[in-house]
């Protein structure tokens, strides 16, 4: 099986995000692991990949919690967007809100994020698989920069 994965550069103007994020906790672990794997299992199960469930452990995360975002809506986790140094990773969203701008308020986010620290470029790595998530970037300003094939 090949897949192929785009590397993205952001290529738009400044932007300003008024979201406001926080820090993943231990407590949010089981709804985090939950949406992480709702969002990915398709995607990994049409590709064959395993395992098909592949969260981070609780440990692995809070480990890098300072830098995974987690949006809460009535105090319940439904996305998180992860930051580590330029690249913008495990941007995902709970299924029951997805089409609704939570993931590209969750794109602005990071980017903006990214801008306030001065840290360019602006990367992301995405399945071609992912046509929805493809076309968001597209539509956010970002530009494919490099496509890789993996068997």
């Amino acid at each position: 099986m090949e897949i192929i994965v785009h590397t993205m550069e952001y290529s738009g103007e400044a932007i300003y995000s008024p979201l406001i994020l926080r820090n993943y906790l231990s407590s949010d672990y089981s709804q985090y692991q939950e949406i992480y794997n709702e969002c990915f299992s398709d995607m990994r199960t049409a590709l064959c990949l395993n395992p098909i469930n592949c969260c981070d452990t609780e440990a692995d995360l809070i480990q890098k919690h300072s830098n995974v975002f987690i949006l809460e809506k009535n105090h319940k986790l439904i996305g998180s967007v992860a930051i580590h140094g330029n690249e913008i990773d495990d941007l995902i969203v709970a299924k029951q809100y997805q089409r609704k701008g939570y993931g590209e308020l969750l794109l602005k986010f990071a980017v903006s994020f990214l801008q306030k620290n001065k840290v360019s470029p602006i990367r992301l790595h995405v399945a071609d698989w992912n046509q929805r998530a493809l076309k968001m970037y597209i539509k956010n300003n970002f530009k494919i920069i490099h496509t890789k094939t993996i068997n």
